[in-house]
């Protein structure tokens, strides 16, 4: 009895040691380790190397990326959505990554991954097949939401996404992106109303080591919605940003009272692009409504 006694005794400072080390945190073993990592990550902690190579052009599978494992443990490596990739050949373009990858990166061989791009510097050569590239920085947030709305709507592979990202990085307008869904979009991301007109540019074929940019702006297409309280002659013309008058867009036409939407429709491959206004004007030159143009 003595003995049992003694063993009731121990009973709670045993319970106690159970409790406090099932609260200890556990050690990791190395099947636990983290294997997960951004490209950034694994290149800073040189887990990996990569070789990064353009396959001739800036939009579409424009990246062959071979990882080589350092250290011989498995990794899993991420290139995420606006990482940007820098060409070596500075008079090439900056090309941003459109789609997410992951890619298995073991001890054994290195490993080869596509990655679909958009170019992020409109104006530049478009990378020449084999070109080099360098991991560089992740995008503003802006680009890569854009990027991410692009590949949500399944318009990856449409001309509109390109121009949507040119009108990110470069500041173009964003009635040359002519998708109303991605203009909004796009538009909503900086803070800008929608435009009112849509821009042709001339049809332009991407050719690698040539110089890739929107063709020229040839038309502007919209609509002028207006109000008049009393019959009136009215015409349209155009002025540049300072409001001195560039050509009649329209002739004189008596419009009736009540509530009209006027087409537009303005030639500008003959204009130097810039900021330009659209006026409907009275007879007098009362100013009826304007509407900012850019291309």
């Amino acid at each position: 009895m003595k003995n049992k006694r003694s063993d009731m005794r121990h009973l709670p400072a045993l319970l106690l040691f159970l409790l406090l080390a099932a609260n200890l945190p556990a050690q990791k073993s190395p099947q636990t380790k983290q294997r997960n990592f951004d490209v950034q990550e694994a290149l800073s902690q040189k887990l990996i190397s990569v070789t990064v190579q353009g396959t001739g052009g800036h939009h579409g599978a424009c990246l062959k990326v071979t990882c080589k494992n350092l250290r011989g443990q498995s990794l899993r490596v991420r290139f995420p959505i606006g990482q940007l990739m820098a060409p070596v050949d500075s008079a090439q373009q900056t090309l941003v990554v459109a789609e997410e990858k992951w890619v298995n990166v073991t001890g054994k061989s290195p490993v080869e991954v596509m990655l679909h791009t958009f170019c992020t510097q409109a104006g530049e050569i478009s990378p020449a097949k084999d070109a080099l590239f360098s991991v560089s920085a992740i995008a503003p947030q802006v680009l890569c939401n854009v990027l991410k709305f692009i590949g949500e709507k399944g318009k990856m592979n449409e001309h509109a996404a390109q121009s949507a990202v040119w009108a990110i990085t470069n500041g173009y307008s964003l009635g040359s992106i002519g998708d109303p869904v991605l203009t909004k979009f796009v538009a909503d991301q900086l803070g800008k109303e929608v435009p009112g007109y849509k821009i042709k540019h001339k049809t332009v074929e991407y050719v690698p080591g040539r110089v890739a940019d929107l063709g020229k702006a040839m038309v502007v297409e919209g609509n002028l919605r207006y109000y008049l309280e009393k019959d009136e002659k009215v015409r349209m013309v155009l002025l540049d940003s300072n409001g001195k008058f560039i050509i009649n867009i329209s002739k004189e036409e008596l419009m009736v009272a009540g509530e009209h939407r006027s087409g537009l429709h303005l030639e500008v491959w003959n204009l130097v692009s810039g900021k330009y206004i659209v006026r409907l004007q009275g007879k007098d030159g009362r100013v009826i409504k304007d509407m900012e143009v850019e291309f």
